[in-house]
C-alpha cells in the first residue's frame, strides 16, 4: 500500500508524509525505514525509493513500512536542514507536543505512523553544503536488549566507522525517544553534497538489506564488512563571525592537536580567523559553501555558522 499522509497544522500549512506499506507473505516484525528528514539529502531518499520497488512480499517475513521523504514541503522548496515553516531542526525534537510549532507537529505525526515497529532506520547525508564522509552514529539508550538490537543493525553497512554513542546529551531527542518507546533504532550518515552517487545509495539499500536479513526478515546471510567502533567526544568547529571559509581538511582525514584546519576571510580576502585541532580527531564532515553567515541563527541553532564536525580519536 502506497499513500500520501496529510495533517493540517493551521491555516495555512500542513504536514504530508509518504509512506510505503509492504506486507510479507510470512508474519514477523515490523521494520521501518525512513529518510528525508533533512530535504537535501537524497542519497537516503533514492535508497528508500529504491527499497520500495524492489523488495519482494514472498520473500518478506513480516511488514515493511518505509516513509521516503519525512520533510516534504522542505524537499518540494529544495531547502536545506532547518524547517522552511519555523527554521527548527528536525532531528532534535521528541514527539508528544503537537500543539507546538510546526516541526514539533510534524515530529509527532511521524511518531504517530512508526510507534509500533520493532526496528528502525533513519537515512541521513550530508546536505548541498556538506562534504561527509559516511558513518552510522548508534544510540545507546534504552534497555540493554534495545541497544545490543541496534548495535546489530549498523553491522551490514559498508561504512568505515559505527559511533556508540552512550551520552544522551548527544543523542537526538527522536532517536531516543524511540529506544525509550523499546524500538532498537540507528541513523545512518551516507551522503554529501546532496548528490546522490550509485555508490553512496547502494551503500544504504545494501545496508538496510543486511538489518532486514539479520533480523530474519528476508533470506540470506546478512554481509559483516569490517568497521572501527569510534566513541570519542563529539565537537563542531564554528565560525565566531560573518566571513567566507577557506577549509584545509576534508572528510575522513584524521587530524593531529595543533593541526591546522582552516581560516576565515572577509569578503576582500583578508584574514579574520584561523582554527586549529584542540585534539586528535577524525573529520565527519565539513561545510563546503565559502559562505558563513554568523547572524543566521535561528532559535539559537548554529548550522550556519558551522565549519567542520569532528569527533576524538585515541592514538
Amino acid at each position: 500500500m502506497k499513500k500520501i499522509y496529510e495533517w493540517k497544522y493551521d491555516d495555512n500549512h500542513s504536514v504530508q508524509m509518504p509512506m510505503a506499506t509492504i506486507q510479507g507473505a510470512q508474519e514477523g516484525p515490523i521494520f521501518t525505514v525512513t529518510s528525508g528528514m533533512h530535504a537535501g539529502e537524497y542519497a537516503g531518499i533514492l535508497a528508500a525509493q529504491q527499497l520500495i520497488q524492489t523488495i519482494n512480499p514472498s520473500e518478506l517475513s513480516g511488514t515493511i513500512k518505509i516513509i521516503p521523504i519525512i520533510s516534504l514541503e522542505a524537499f518540494m522548496m529544495r531547502n536545506m536542514q532547518l524547517s522552511p515553516v519555523d527554521s527548527r531542526e528536525v532531528h532534535y525534537h521528541r514527539p508528544g507536543n503537537p500543539s507546538g510549532s510546526y516541526t514539533e507537529f510534524q515530529i509527532d505525526k511521524l511518531f504517530e505512523l512508526t510507534k509500533d515497529s520493532n526496528y528502525l532506520i533513519d537515512i541521513h547525508a550530508g546536505e548541498f553544503a556538506q562534504a561527509l564522509h559516511p558513518w552510522v552514529p548508534v544510540p545507546l539508550v534504552g534497555s540493554e536488549e534495545t541497544q545490543v538490537a541496534s548495535i546489530s543493525l549498523a553491522r551490514g553497512f559498508r561504512v568505515e566507522y559505527i559511533e556508540l554513542k552512550r551520552d544522551p546529551k548527544a543523542i537526538p531527542a527522536l532517536c531516543i525517544a524511540m529506544a525509550e518507546h523499546g524500538i532498537p533504532n540507528i541513523w545512518v550518515e551516507c551522503g554529501k553534497n546532496g548528490i546522490p552517487t550509485p555508490e553512496h545509495v547502494s551503500i544504504n539499500y545494501d545496508g538496510v538489506i543486511s538489518a532486514l536479513q539479520t533480523v530474519g526478515m528476508l533470506p540470506g546471510s546478512p554481509d559483516r564488512p569490517d568497521q572501527i567502533e569510534i566513541s570519542g567526544r563529539r565537537y563542531q568547529i564554528n565560525a565566531g563571525q560573518s566571513g567566507v571559509w577557506h577549509p584545509a581538511i576534508k572528510e575522513g582525514d584524521i587530524v593531529d592537536k595543533g593541526q591546522f584546519l582552516g581560516r576565515l576571510t572577509d569578503v576582500f580576502g583578508d584574514e579574520l580567523e584561523t582554527y586549529y585541532a584542540p585534539e586528535r580527531s577524525l573529520v565527519l564532515y565539513y561545510w563546503t559553501s565559502p559562505a558563513i553567515n554568523y547572524d543566521r541563527q535561528p532559535h539559537g541553532y548554529d548550522w550556519h555558522t558551522g565549519l567542520i564536525s569532528m569527533i576524538t580519536m585515541e592514538e
